[in-house]
């Protein structure tokens, strides 16, 4: 009987001892998966910023070539030029805005 029990106790304590490792384990893991969501917020926000940054840029570079263009023909007296460019360019994203969003409506009425 003293056996039984002793045999018993020491399965106890091999189930505590295995069970501590397991904990200790999945702390390691939970240590390691919010490290990791970390350095992947931390790389999210400095992509976004590049991106805005590369945004802002092209938008400044596209306004000064547009403006330069616009200047250079009134310099030389082709403001028709200029009016049949902004037309032209009125034109384009009228068509543009107008088909994104109409497609944007379809889409959420599909969804719904």
């Amino acid at each position: 009987m003293v056996e039984v029990q002793s045999k018993d106790t020491e399965v106890r304590r091999m189930e505590l001892e295995v069970r501590s490792k397991e904990i200790a384990s999945n702390e390691r893991i939970a240590l390691k998966s919010i490290e990791a969501q970390e350095r992947s917020q931390v790389d999210g926000r400095e992509k976004y910023n590049r991106h805005l940054t590369n945004k802002y840029v092209y938008i400044s570079v596209m306004a000064l070539i547009i403006g330069g263009f616009a200047m250079a023909m009134v310099a030389y007296g082709a403001k028709d030029v200029i009016i049949e460019a902004l037309k032209l360019a009125l034109a384009f994203g009228g068509g543009a805005f107008g088909g994104y969003h109409a497609g944007k409506s379809k889409k959420s009425e599909d969804e719904s």
